[in-house]
């Protein structure tokens, strides 16, 4: 999954996506919506034809759960902790990269949308009330957890950290992510 699936879901969340005038409701519809490309609306003497995506329990839990990880974010960053990493060591270069992601996060996050929104033909969200808001906070929520995780988290440093807590705090993070986003997920304006 990747940050693609934030940008399919907001993408969803328009008016002029298909289905027209709606938007995913329920963790089902958020998780399908999470792996289904939203296309335009196009009509014909037969009418307009929906996109069949079919999911099972199983594929509806792991969409969900993944969908908020934004994957291209933490590729690069595990990439660069790599080469900067010293052996036992936590050193202020690990938490300048893990600031400068943190911040970039919701910058891609919001740039995968507008790319997808532009390939729908569709005026770029430049106004903030037509931003992938809720996306862009999962998903700066869901690299925090998962940086927290990793073994050579610059957490680590912390007496308190362990990687047993680490674990606890990935999964509370993607159940209260998948719970709260039904909450969340507004129509965006266009």
């Amino acid at each position: 999954m990747s940050i693609n699936s934030l940008a399919n879901v907001a993408a969803a969340r328009r008016p002029d996506t298909f289905p027209l005038g709606s938007f995913p409701k329920g963790i089902r519809e958020i998780a399908r919506a999470a792996v289904t490309t939203p296309t335009i609306i196009q009509t014909s003497s037969l009418g307009a034809t929906p996109p069949v995506q079919p999911s099972s329990a199983g594929d509806t839990t792991f969409n969900l759960l993944f969908g908020y990880i934004p994957t291209e974010i933490l590729t690069l960053y595990v990439a660069v902790l790599a080469a900067i990493h010293q052996q036992n060591k936590i050193t202020s270069a690990q938490w300048i990269a893990f600031w400068c992601f943190l911040f970039a996060t919701p910058i891609v996050v919001w740039l995968v949308y507008g790319a997808k929104v532009k390939s729908l033909e569709k005026p770029l969200p430049l106004k903030f009330r037509a931003w992938p808001v809720w996306e862009m906070l999962a998903a700066t929520i869901a690299y925090c957890a998962w940086v927290l995780a990793l073994p050579n988290s610059p957490f680590a440093s912390y007496e308190w950290y362990s990687s047993a807590l680490a674990g606890v705090i990935v999964l509370v993070a993607s159940t209260v992510l998948g719970l709260l986003a039904p909450f969340f997920h507004r129509q965006l304006s266009v």
